[in-house]
């Protein structure tokens, strides 16, 4: 116990000395050395967890009251200083929030204090997922704080430098704000330690403080709007939390997280009275994490320097929500109604706020709403109150908090040395600031990309949430996933993009801002490669200690396989490239090049720079057009809730939540049984693609009214382009199609060899961002033009090849492709519409005609030849090595549906599938290519309209 008090007590003391160190040197060393001290004790606390297991600690009673009466008096100077700026900025609204809180504090303080109840014999507890908090806190958070020492220069100077452009002087109030960060730290490890809900309230509102503070740094008239924006938000949850606590103090419940969950099994008439406390605390716990409708305080904060956006999206803040609603999380199953609000709230949270960063070129925006998106995911995961759906929830807490703060840093730095924060602007920063961006690709692919830590926790979510039956947030699952990957993947592009003619312009970064980043993404690197040890060794003894039981959401070969792939990534982007021996070749510029980067000479002579920049549909998916509608959905959503409460009563809410928890197979065939069949796949896949691409050319031909090449044209054109001299436009594009090619026939071993179709998709969209980076890294326009609608092309099927594994999981109790072979009928019989949405998509995956608008084998008559326009000699040849597998692997997903216990089965799969690409080959030689919008709606109208008539059944079982 005596480390919780110094974990908690110690921050403190370098708070205090950047308040009181004059100079940088001073702070530095103030600033390294409690930094230093901070992530050193975290560490042994972890440790000393480890050799003693999960604990409450006891306090005596007389301490345990003066630490109350404490708290009870900090919560009222915190309520002065609301006041104090109320008053002096002229804010009404913050006053009479203020002026209420207040009161409230004031009268909760008299009615515990005085009774001999109020001493918690044991307030402080370390679990095992206090422990995941507090090094979250404790190593994310100090880097954040080492971070701040060089950036806060470079901010200072800034200011001083516009300043003097306007004859004024600038303040130095750097100290406050690095003090400000390491009492952050403080209040977090009081929240994530206290099993005393009145001692969390304090670290609680010591945050919302804090992050006013630092929010309205500059004191500017847009930061000064936002810091009360964020205060005048937080204190609706925190009044709503402070109403949580009073309404059990006056029911004679206790005002402790385990008393709560203890009371809540006992069965009483007082227990049924819990729903409304917990409805009050989730209702704060919401509003902390910035879900709607009170997501807009969070995108007002990214007007302070980027280390107060990174401490309030990564280790502080946002996650004081989340944590709470963990911990909540066993009374969701028991409290229908509260998870229900919990959930339907996430949900919409997740997929509207991962539409609208689709709109947004500022980085930071983009960052704020993906934050906002996937607290939405977390949530609407903890309301299930099922250990599956927890479990991922705990891994995207993990994962969200160190990529994210990377990622902000990463932005920061970028925002200081290139002079803007605009992801257009990024344009061939591989070249200006190559180690940073690395470090800040490896940031969103641990974002997004499988078989990074978040998109496997997307994974788990899914599991989870088709094991207890939860349609409604399989549905957003699906979907806001897509978005997801568009709006990350369409940033990774800009980043990767080779400016030959750029200089290097990070060398004036500061060895603190280095040395944060660095250890932050090793992090993220060990985190993910460490994924089956945090999940045996912290989250699943804690969902075990919980709930009683042990999910098995993802098995250890699966978890093995990706700490594999992990590896193998962050070795292609972090190592720097070699000096290509190829010849170098100018960008295809439809004209005569001036230079090898985007000059031409156009047809009236003039010299010309081809732009290429993003899309990003404001008019469709702009915050104003989607924003409010989320916001008053959401609010009504929560006013159900609470009127449930008090019209129905809570003893009729206290039930079991409906559920369905099928059975759980997800045997696999092993590290073994998918290296064996990813072998299999590569030798065999290239050969029954080539076959089956002569055979399309044929049918074309005949089609057409023409002869046609030789059925093994293809291979010989395949060869030619091996023999061909090599020549590129950089030194990376041949790297990243190799990768997509790698990962296509990981992809089809893992189908292959029985394992798990989630798996298998999500190694296919691997593939789809390592071909998007070989494209959009030349920097030529047309190639660009053809990533951005690669993105768009996997945004569109996306939904639709996630539901295609969850039709398999409804059929068989199993995501693994094995499990067909074992039932006594093909699973068309009970995924029909899941099929149909599949055949619907084929005609994208195929890249045919109406859909092949990034990639065909004939040149677009507006983009050339797509992602492809660059690719020459062996670049080219692995292009085509990877569509005939990606060809295999899609018709095989085809055959999955008409295969059973039979094997004359086999056969009519075989059928199946080869009437299936005749059609496809008819569809391409019969439409003309159309938009891109017309590909989205097909993609994600079919997904929405048969994923949901495939999913009627779970509805049946939970309702009916």
């Amino acid at each position: 116990m005596t480390l919780l008090y110094f974990l908690t007590l110690f921050p403190l003391v370098p708070a205090l000395g950047m308040l009181l160190a004059r100079g940088d040197r001073a702070r530095d060393a103030v600033g390294l050395v409690g930094s230093g001290i901070i992530m050193a004790v975290t560490v042994v606390v972890a440790v000393m967890f480890f050799g003693t297991g999960p604990q409450s600690f006891e306090v005596a009673p007389g301490t345990s009251h003066v630490l109350s009466i404490i708290s009870s008096v900090i919560d009222v100077i915190l309520c002065a200083v609301i006041l104090y700026n109320a008053y002096k900025y002229r804010n009404a609204l913050t006053t009479v929030l203020g002026i209420v809180q207040l009161v409230g504090s004031l009268a909760f303080a008299a009615m515990t204090l005085p009774a001999a109840e109020a001493v918690t014999a044991t307030p402080l507890y370390l679990d095992y997922m206090s422990v995941i908090m507090v090094l979250a806190v404790g190593i994310v958070g100090s880097l954040i704080c080492v971070y701040a020492l060089g950036y806060m220069k470079d901010f200072q100077a800034h200011d001083e430098h516009e300043a003097a452009l306007r004859g004024q002087t600038a303040p130095d109030r750097r100290p406050q704000f690095l003090a400000l960060m390491f009492l952050f730290l403080s209040a977090m490890f009081v929240i994530v330690t206290s099993d005393n809900l009145e001692w969390l309230f304090c670290g609680w509102e010591i945050t919302t403080v804090c992050s006013f503070l630092m929010i309205g740094y500059t004191r500017t008239p847009e930061a000064i709007k936002n810091a009360f924006t964020q205060i005048i938000l937080n204190m609706l949850g925190g009044i709503a939390f402070l109403a949580g606590l009073m309404y059990l103090h006056v029911n004679g419940m206790p005002l402790t997280i385990s008393g709560m969950i203890e009371l809540s099994g006992a069965g009483t008439a007082q227990s049924a009275l819990l729903v409304m406390p917990v409805i009050l605390l989730s209702l704060a716990a919401l509003t902390k994490a910035a879900q709607m409708p009170f997501h807009t305080w969070l995108l007002g904060a990214m007007v302070a320097p980027t280390p107060t956006s990174a401490l309030l999206h990564s280790s502080t803040m946002v996650k004081a929500g989340v944590f709470l609603m963990v911990k909540l999380s066993p009374l969701y199953a028991i409290y229908p109604v509260t998870g229900f609000m919990v959930t339907s709230v996430g949900a919409i949270t997740f997929l509207l706020a991962a539409l609208m960063a689709i709109s947004q070129s500022n980085a930071k925006r983009v960052l704020a709403y993906s934050t906002i998106s996937n607290l939405g995911l977390i949530s609407a995961c903890l309301g299930v109150g099922a250990p599956e759906a927890v479990w991922a929830a705990i891994f995207l807490i993990l994962f969200h908090t160190v990529a994210k703060s990377l990622l902000f840093l990463c932005v920061g730095t970028a925002e200081h040395h290139i002079g803007s924060r605009n992801i257009e602007d990024m344009d061939g920063m591989f070249s200006r600031m190559p180690h940073l961006t690395r470090l800040m690709m490896l940031g969103i692919m641990g974002m997004f990309v499988a078989p990074f830590g978040m998109l496997v926790s997307k994974w788990g979510a899914l599991v989870a949430f088709a094991q207890t039956g939860n349609v409604l947030m399989i549905m957003v699952l699906a979907f806001g996933s897509a978005a997801t990957f568009y709006f990350w993947g369409k940033w990774l592009a800009k980043l990767s993009g080779v400016d030959p003619t750029a200089q290097n312009v990070e060398v004036n970064v500061h060895k603190t801002e280095w040395v944060a980043l660095n250890t932050i993404a090793a992090l993220l690197i060990l985190c993910c490669v460490a994924f089956p040890v945090i999940s045996s060794g912290l989250v699943s003894p804690y969902l075990a200690m919980v709930f009683g039981r042990v999910p098995y959401v993802i098995g250890k070969d699966a978890m093995y396989l990706m700490v594999v792939i992990v590896a193998f990534i962050a070795v292609v982007l972090l190592t720097s490239f070699r000096v290509s021996n190829k010849p170098h070749v100018n960008v295809y510029l439809s004209g005569v090049g001036t230079d090898n980067y985007r000059h031409f000479r156009g047809s009236m002579g003039h010299e010309v720079k081809a732009e290429k920049r993003n899309w990003y549909s404001e008019d469709a998916l702009g915050e104003k057009r989607i924003g409010p509608a989320g916001s008053v959905v959401c609010c009504s959503i929560i006013l159900f809730a609470l009127l449930c409460c008090a019209w129905i009563g809570p003893e009729r809410l206290a039930m079991s939540a409906p559920s369905v928890l099928r059975g759980k197979y997800f045997e696999g065939s092993g590290v073994v049984g998918i290296f064996i069949g990813t072998v299999a796949f590569a030798l065999l896949a290239p050969l029954v693609g080539g076959l089956i691409d002569g055979v399309d050319r044929k049918l074309s031909a005949r089609m057409q009214g023409r002869v046609g090449p030789r059925l093994l044209q293809p291979f010989y054109d395949v060869a030619k382009l091996l023999r061909k001299a090599p020549a590129s436009v950089n030194t990376m594009d041949d790297t990243y199609m190799a990768c997509a090619l790698i990962f296509t026939v990981v992809g089809g071993g893992i189908f292959v060899s029985g394992s798990n179709t989630l798996l298998c998709a999500f190694m296919v969209t691997l593939a789809a961002i390592f071909v998007v980076l070989a494209s959009a890294s030349t920097q030529s326009p047309f190639a660009q033009v053809g990533a951005d609608r690669e993105l768009l092309q996997v945004m569109s099927y996306e939904p639709a090849v996630l539901l295609m594994s969850v039709g398999l999981y409804l059929a068989t109790d199993s995501f693994d492709s094995i499990a067909v072979t074992g039932q006594s009928a093909p699973i068309i019989v009970y995924s029909a519409p899941i099929f149909l949405a599949l055949l619907a998509v084929l005609t994208i995956k195929l890249r045919k005609s109406p859909f092949d608008l990034s990639y065909s084998h004939h040149a677009h008559q507006e983009i050339v030849q797509g992602v492809a326009t660059e690719m020459s000699g062996g670049t080219l040849a692995k292009m085509t090595l990877m569509h005939w597998c990606e060809t295999v692997l899609f018709l095989m997903w085809v055959g999955m549906f008409f295969v059973w216990d039979n094997p004359v089965s086999w056969v009519v799969a075989l059928v199946v599938m080869a009437a299936t690409y005749f059609v496809e080959v008819l569809i391409d030689n019969t439409f003309a290519r159309s938009t891109w919008r017309s590909c989205f709606k097909l993609g994600w109208g079919v997904a929405l309209v048969f994923g949901l008539l495939n999913l009627m059944p779970i509805l049946v079982d939970v309702f009916i």
